[in-house]
């Protein structure tokens, strides 16, 4: 086999793609790295097992995993290695808002659960390259190869892209959406189905996919509903079909289909009230001291706004109405709940908004400008992330 013949076949957008992928990466893993050494650089992070010994081995492996693996991963390593906690007495019982997809696929490559981090790594990072090649496939059908590279970029360098890169279940849930909606596109409905399936079993944001997808096969026949197919309208339900999964799973878990709603509200403090999300996300920005007021004040805001300006940029371009449906309906799920602390990553979910921002303009002046402007940011949040701040 001839590496360099094939190499050479491969067109020149997709070699920039490919370059543009990795290039993020080794920012976001550059930036964790260094912020983590130069605070903490002898510490070994935490592993289900318990501290292991000190061996060149684990530090190497350990602070390979470390910088980006925080807060909720591990609640994942958990239900990766223990499944879900029945014991309504233990902490771990909570646990059962995590989504099941995303720490099954942990523990299908894990064989060694002291390395677990190790494996969350590896699938939060194969699926985002998965991601980031359907966002340039699904772009290209539409658009040419520099609207295409453009949208890429715009993903990989996004303020909060480090969660595609962090043992969250941002990669693979962004990998099944857009694959998802590209093969909807390509009028391939049992792959598009499966895969919105999976997603709704990755995040509550996954069970989106039904109306999306829905909307984007009454557009393909034209809205005349003579012309519907129900086999195909069978798979776009499938979304709703791993949404009950998922409440199954609650139901064998805790005997209450529903609980994971329970625990949002009382032990995350958390219920569908965005009025009150925003309310308090502009008192903490006004009253509480930096970087909170940055981190669960302003930024919130902010990026509550930008999501509603792209919606707002995207009728007026007249964007596809699929693609629309997904950025309006994921910006109401990311401002939804009454405690702001999330929407800077959840409103990344209206991946459509990264092929508008692409046609945006030609200039390279203004797209080199926007692209060190978050790139700024994304350094910034991603040492924040690393020192072990909320950050989103």
């Amino acid at each position: 086999m001839n590496v360099s013949a094939i190499f050479q076949r491969i067109p020149k957008s997709v070699k920039m793609a490919i370059l543009i992928v990795v290039l993020s990466k080794l920012l976001i893993f550059g930036v964790g790295y260094a912020v983590t050494f130069a605070n903490n650089p002898t510490s070994i992070p935490y592993t289900p097992q318990g501290t292991l010994p000190s061996t060149p081995f684990n530090i190497v492996m350990y602070e390979f995993a470390k910088p980006l693996a925080a807060q909720d991963t591990y609640h994942y390593f958990y239900i990766a290695q223990h499944w879900y906690d029945s014991n309504p007495a233990d902490d771990q019982y909570n646990f059962i808002v995590f989504f099941p997809l995303y720490p099954l696929l942990i523990k299908l490559i894990t064989f060694n659960y002291n390395y677990v981090n190790l494996s969350a790594l590896i699938v939060s990072n194969v699926s985002s390259v998965i991601a980031l090649f359907y966002l340039f496939k699904l772009t290209k059908l539409d658009f040419d190869d520099g609207v295409a590279q453009k949208a890429v970029l715009f993903l990989s360098i996004f303020p909060t892209a480090y969660f595609l890169s962090a043992p969250y279940t941002e990669g693979l849930f962004f990998a099944l959406i857009i694959a998802s909606l590209y093969y909807a596109r390509l009028e391939k409905w049992p792959i598009a189905g499966v895969l919105s399936f999976l997603a709704a079993l990755t995040r509550l944001g996954g069970l989106l996919m039904l109306p999306v997808l829905l909307v984007e096969y009454l557009h393909q026949k034209g809205w005349k509903p003579r012309k519907i197919v129900n086999l195909n309208l069978l798979w776009i339900c499938l979304a709703a079909a791993g949404f009950l999964v998922y409440l199954g799973i609650n139901y064998q878990v805790t005997g209450d289909a529903f609980k994971f709603v329970t625990i949002e509200r009382v032990h995350w403090f958390s219920t569908l009230d965005p009025i009150k999300g925003l309310t308090s996300a502009y008192n903490v920005a006004l009253t509480w001291s930096y970087p909170s007021s940055l981190l669960l004040g302003v930024a919130p805001i902010v990026f509550a706004a930008f999501g509603l300006a792209m919606i707002i940029f995207g009728v007026y371009r007249r964007f596809r109405p699929s693609y629309l449906v997904c950025m309006l309906l994921s910006w109401m799920l990311a401002v939804a709940y009454s405690w702001w602390i999330s929407p800077p990553r959840y409103v990344m979910a209206m991946f459509p908004m990264f092929i508008l921002m692409g046609t945006f303009t030609s200039k390279k002046v203004v797209n080199i400008a926007i692209a060190a402007f978050s790139i700024g940011l994304l350094c910034y949040f991603t040492a924040l992330f690393s020192l072990g701040y909320t950050v989103f």
